[in-house]
């Protein structure tokens, strides 16, 4: 994205990090969160945390504490993304799959890594987590629709 673009969307995108405040147990957690989102979409060269603080004039070691040491309501904040997806998205046809993926990491040179949970080991392990929205309104012209073929095994009705 350019800076331009970047900038268009500042309000709008502020306006939904906002709504996950009540979940960061610190309030000085927010400017940082909206810092770090706002980098990620720059045009910058690289998308690590130097650049992204020196682009926000924040201090490096302050936006590399806050992903290290981030204190929140992870669950809470997860059902509230949920909900908002659910409720802004959500139709009778709608197929929607949430999925936080860990992945074993080590060394200091990737940002956030720490000991949680991770899907790769299958343990509480040194590695990062990414979260992956899966969307599709599921329209008639989508194959896996079960209106098209009913007898298709990788089809599961959908339970209300």
């Amino acid at each position: 994205m350019t800076a331009d673009q970047v900038r268009s969307l500042q309000p709008e995108l502020a306006a939904l990090l906002e709504t996950f405040r009540p979940y960061m147990k610190r309030a000085s957690n927010y400017g940082h969160l909206l810092a770090y989102v706002l980098g990620l979409l720059a045009d910058l060269k690289r998308k690590s945390i130097e650049p992204i603080a020196l682009a926000a004039g924040t201090a490096v070691r302050t936006l590399q504490e806050f992903l290290s040491f981030l204190d929140w309501d992870h669950d809470a904040a997860n059902d509230h993304l949920q909900r908002q997806v659910c409720d802004r998205h959500g139709s009778e046809r709608a197929i929607g799959v949430f999925d936080a993926c860990g992945h074993a990491k080590q060394g200091r040179m990737t940002p956030g890594v720490r000991r949680q949970g991770c899907g790769e080991t299958g343990k509480v392990d040194n590695g990062v987590v990414g979260q992956h929205l899966l969307y599709s309104d599921n329209p008639p012209t989508n194959p896996f629709n079960s209106d098209n073929d009913p007898t298709n095994p990788f089809i599961t009705p959908v339970i209300k």
